[in-house]
């Protein structure tokens, strides 16, 4: 199962998340969930850094991602926070359809 754990300030802001394991949908190579899952996040990530020149340093190795989200000021941070609200939605999106392959754990408190 691939597992999300998304980590929150008290505002409700993303501070840094996650990702780790396998669906286990299909053979690797030819895992949609799997796959759509890596999309989610790395487009989230590059979108943030490409689009708005901020860089989410993140630890990758197979089957696991980890990002922290670094201190920025008002309107990058809003503007990081649209990003990855969006990967996040996705990633719930995902979980909803496939529950036996994704879990998404938010420690918001909305």
């Amino acid at each position: 199962m691939i597992k999300v754990q998304v980590k929150r300030d008290p505002q409700g802001k993303i501070q840094s998340f996650r990702v780790f394991g396998h669906a286990g949908f299909a053979d690797i190579g030819t895992d949609i969930v799997c796959s759509a899952a890596s999309m989610l996040v790395q487009n989230g990530v590059n979108s943030t850094e490409a689009l708005l020149n901020i860089e989410i340093p993140c630890d990758s190795r197979d089957g696991f991602v980890e990002c922290n989200v670094p201190s920025l000021t008002d309107q990058q941070s809003d503007q990081a926070q649209l990003l990855l609200e969006s990967m996040v939605y996705g990633l719930r999106s995902l979980a909803d359809a496939y529950p036996k392959h994704v879990s998404v754990t938010d420690t918001s408190k909305r």
